[in-house]
């Protein structure tokens, strides 16, 4: 149990090192809830990154100015509107993540051959218990 949010807490800290300068780290966190989320309402990204609606709105509103973010107005309710990253959104999560991805090889080359093994052997059979289809990734809606 300890070692799990030791590793998530050193992954945030490589994904928000690598994060585009001039990219608050609620931004770069509404970012990564939008790549897990598409479509998900401002309301939804404000409870995510623990904001209030006012707050989330001006920092949506930046990102959409800068083009990582499109919101897309709800014909039947000018109040709804659905957010979704761009390419350019996405390219800049991507990035910020292949870096961190890059790190951890760095970190698990480090390893014998037979502790690598140990820890590819481990994530599979975490994979297999915790990543059911209702709770992967890219299915998942916080």
């Amino acid at each position: 149990m300890d070692v799990i949010p030791m590793t998530m807490r050193y992954i945030r800290m490589q994904m928000r090192s690598r994060r585009t300068p001039g990219l608050s780290i609620p931004q770069f966190r509404a970012l990564a809830f939008l790549s897990r989320n598409e479509g998900a309402t401002l309301s939804k990204v404000a409870n995510y990154i623990g904001l209030t609606l006012p707050s989330a709105s001006k920092i949506i509103d930046v990102m959409v100015t800068r083009k990582l973010v499109v919101r897309t107005e709800s014909p039947r309710d000018r109040r709804y509107s659905s957010l979704k990253l761009t390419r350019l959104g996405l390219s800049t999560l991507l990035q910020a993540r292949q870096g961190t991805e890059a790190d951890l090889a760095e970190k698990i080359a480090e390893l014998s051959d037979s502790q690598q093994k140990k820890v590819e052997d481990a994530m599979e059979f975490l994979s297999s218990i915790f990543l059911t289809p209702a709770t992967s990734p890219t299915n998942k809606r916080e």
